[in-house]
This record gives structure tokens, C-alpha cells and sequence, in this order.
């Protein structure tokens, strides 16, 4: 779902073996003491093909949307063959207000706070959540890792199935939500807590939650190299989007129709959520992106952009090429996310240096041949956006140091190379 204030929050705000190693599970927290809420059904229920586990972070100026979001799900429903489990988190929210329109009228159950789970049980209610509450928090943070893990290995232990597919929903603005420095930028952030996940923590959640066979952000800016790179581990595919997405988020009705009618492989079920998505926004002519990538090659392709940043740093020339290029880059919202793709086609079209040229090319190959298994970037807006994008700021001034913090900084040369080729133009 779209940011609506992230213009505002990106103004303010061989490998190299260096640091430390990625804070362990232990390390940040223990979800042991967290007891799921029982289950009010008699027994464990068969196994189905898939359990989708949808968290709904709303607790901040979504609260409506998700309602409505909620409500897409119910017009899908569970069926036989998959389980549809739901945790929304939301605040009380005012309608938008327009002076030259009267004042809209809530929508029903907009006085919900807290945080609720549900089984989803298909109707053709559009307005009101009939489904059962299975479980009621009255303050869960929602940017807690902890809660999003406990609520992974709840929904599976509860409604089990051969293959699990994680939708994380809310705010989101791609790498910068790294912690340390504290930021107030990442995923699933919760206004009252103040806290957000970060994508380290997005991993480790998935990890403690005994992992899923599809990640899928709902959350603008997150299909960024970063954000892969931590969950690398953590699924087969990943699914997100480079750009901002439409406020009114993914159309859960047809992504879940889908999914149900074709419950196939990991693959399948990714398809599926371009089916509610990019397919959808296209089908009514808006621009958006949205991509599928393979996170356990993100290792692989992390070596192949650390050896081409060591030669990029040996080469005067190549320093000075980004700059003399880098208005022609595609742009997104997040103006310092460039397009893998196109930042290396960039350095193959124009670089002296053969061994430069030649690791652009190889990275260039791998992305389209192995890294993204498909990429829809759907609108004249969205041209030139390939399923993949990486930090490189277009002026020295929009450097973040806490990039440095992330897992991808510590493990390869890349930030090195972005602060130098930065710093060159002072």
C-alpha cells in the first residue's frame, strides 16, 4: 500500500568477510515466552495445499483500507483446498477530507482497534467482516518481529498445509528501515509503538516461524537487492514491488480466486499474486511493477555486483561514468533506488574498461536468465523497471551511513563503492 508521506520520509531520512555476523536469533529476542491463543475448532484439520498467512499492519493511516482489504479476502473465502488465515492490526482513522465534497460517511467497523485474527469465511458482504475472531490483542505491535513470527507458527500449527505463502501488508520503503541507527522506515510499521520491521528482522521472523515456500510484500519500494539478500533463506520465490503502489493495495478477490482454483507449486501460487495485482492495476491502465525472484540465487548475484564494485573502484574513468550518465537512470519514488538491470546496462553501453563491461554483462545475464522469474512492469510510468533495484543515491547529500548496517553492506564491497562514487562528486 502506498506510503502516503514517503516523499516527506526520503527527504528527512571474492566477498569481503567484515564485521560482525548478522545478529542471531537469540540475539534479537526470544518468542519462546509467546503463547498462541487457542484455536476454538475441535482437533487438527487435515492438511490443505496451501495456508495463506496475510499480516495486516494497519495501525497507522491504513486503518481503512484494511478493512476493505479484509473484505476482499472474505469475497474469496476459505475453500478445500486453501486456508486463508488473517491478522489485522488497525487505529481508528478519519475518511480523507475534501473541502469540496461532503463528509464521507465510515465505513462499518471502522471503530476497531487492536489487533484480530480470523480464519476467512467467503461471503457477499462488501461492507462488513463476518468471519469468526479467533484471537483479540488490544495493543499488539505490529512491527514487532516477534508478533509476526508467533503469528507464522500459529497460523501453521493451527491450519496446516503441504506449502505456506506470507503476505506482509502496511507501509513500506525497501532497505531503510536497517536497524541500528533507530529509523522510523521499513515494513509493517505501527504508529503507537513507533516500531517497524526491519529486513533483517522480516527474515528472522520467517526463520522462527518455521519459513514459507512465497514471501509477498504488499508494501511499496520493498523488491530491492537488500531486502532479497536477507531473505535469501527465507522462501523459493519472493514477490514485491521496485515502485509506490496504489493505496487501495493488491485486490485480494482475485489473487485468492486464483490461487484456489489453480493451487499448484511455489511458482503458481506467486503467479497468483500478480493476478491480484499487476494484472489487475493494468487491466484498468494504471502503472505499477511487480516481480518474482528466486532469493536462494541473491547469494550468487551478491559476488557477481561485489566483483563488478571492486573493478568500478579501480577505475578512475568508470568512478566518473555514473555521474556523467545517471540522468538517463529510471527513476522511482525512492529517487536513490536505481534498476539493477539497467545500472549495469548503463556501465556495459559506456565503460573503457573491458574487465568492467564484462562484469556488467555477467550481472545483466544472470538477472534475466535466473535472478527474476518474472517481472511485470505494467504502464508508461513503470518502463525501464526490470524486478530488481539497489541503492545508488544521485547526489552525495542523500548518502545514508546506516546503510553500512545492512546484512548486504557488511558482505560485499557494494556501499564502499556507492560512498566513493558519491563522495567523487563533492
Amino acid at each position: 500500500m502506498i506510503n502516503r508521506v514517503i516523499a516527506s520520509l526520503l527527504l528527512l531520512c571474492p566477498l569481503a568477510a567484515r564485521a560482525e555476523l548478522p545478529p542471531a536469533l537469540g540475539q534479537l529476542g526470544d518468542i519462546s515466552a509467546l503463547q498462541p491463543p487457542a484455536v476454538p475448532s475441535p482437533g487438527r484439520p487435515a492438511p490443505k495445499e496451501w495456508t495463506v498467512l496475510i499480516y495486516v499492519s494497519a495501525r497507522n493511516n491504513l486503518g481503512l483500507e484494511a478493512i476493505n482489504d479484509v473484505n476482499e479476502m472474505e469475497a474469496a473465502g476459505s475453500t478445500d483446498k486453501v486456508n486463508v488465515v488473517v491478522e489485522m492490526g488497525r487505529i481508528k482513522c478519519d475518511p480523507p477530507f475534501n473541502p469540496f465534497a461532503p463528509a464521507p460517511k465510515p465505513p462499518p467497523q471502522a471503530d476497531w482497534t487492536g489487533s484480530r485474527r480470523f480464519l476467512m469465511v467467503k461471503d457477499a458482504d462488501p461492507a462488513m467482516i463476518n468471519s469468526p475472531v479467533l484471537a483479540h490483542f488490544p495493543d499488539a505491535d505490529m512491527g514487532d518481529w516477534r508478533h509476526l513470527a508467533e503469528f507464522i507458527a500459529w497460523g501453521k500449527a493451527n491450519y496446516p498445509a503441504k506449502k505456506y505463502l506470507l503476505v506482509v501488508g502496511g507501509h513500506g520503503s525497501g532497505w531503510r528501515g536497517v536497524k541500528p541507527p533507530p529509523g522510523n522506515k521499513g515494513i509493517a510499521y505501527d504508529d503507537p509503538s513507533g516500531n517497524h520491521i526491519s529486513p533483517a528482522e522480516l527474515a528472522q521472523a520467517i526463520k522462527a516461524g518455521g519459513g514459507v515456500n512465497v514471501y509477498a510484500s504488499d508494501a511499496c519500494l520493498m523488491q530491492t537487492m537488500e531486502v532479497v539478500y536477507d531473505l535469501r533463506a527465507s522462501a523459493e520465490y519472493v514477490v514485491g514491488s521496485q515502485e509506490t503502489t496504489p493505496g487501495s493495495g493488491w485486490n485480494y478477490e482475485a489473487f485468492l480466486k486464483a490461487l484456489a482454483a489453480r493451487p499448484g507449486d511455489a511458482f503458481a501460487a506467486s503467479q497468483a499474486v500478480m493476478t491480484g495485482f499487476s494484472e489487475f492495476y493494468g487491466a484498468q491502465k494504471q502503472s505499477v511493477t511487480m516481480s518474482i525472484v528466486r532469493p536462494a540465487l541473491a547469494g550468487e548475484l551478491a559476488k557477481k555486483m561485489d566483483k563488478f564494485a571492486r573493478l568500478v573502484a579501480a577505475s578512475p574513468e568508470d568512478m566518473k561514468l555514473y555521474h556523467e550518465k545517471k540522468w538517463g537512470l529510471r527513476s522511482f519514488e525512492d529517487e536513490d533506488a536505481r534498476d539493477l538491470y539497467q545500472l549495469m546496462k548503463l556501465y556495459f553501453d559506456n565503460s573503457p574498461t573491458p574487465a568492467v563491461k564484462e562484469a556488467a554483462r555477467e550481472v545483466i545475464i544472470f538477472l534475466s536468465e535466473k535472478f527474476v522469474a518474472r517481472n511485470d512492469a505494467v504502464g508508461y510510468k513503470s518502463r525501464d523497471a526490470n524486478g530488481i533495484s539497489a541503492y545508488f543515491p544521485v547526489f552525495y547529500l542523500n548518502y545514508k551511513p546506516k546503510y553500512e548496517y545492512l546484512t548486504f553492506s557488511r558482505d560485499t564491497y557494494w556501499d564502499e563503492l556507492v560512498k566513493a562514487v558519491v563522495d567523487s562528486k563533492k
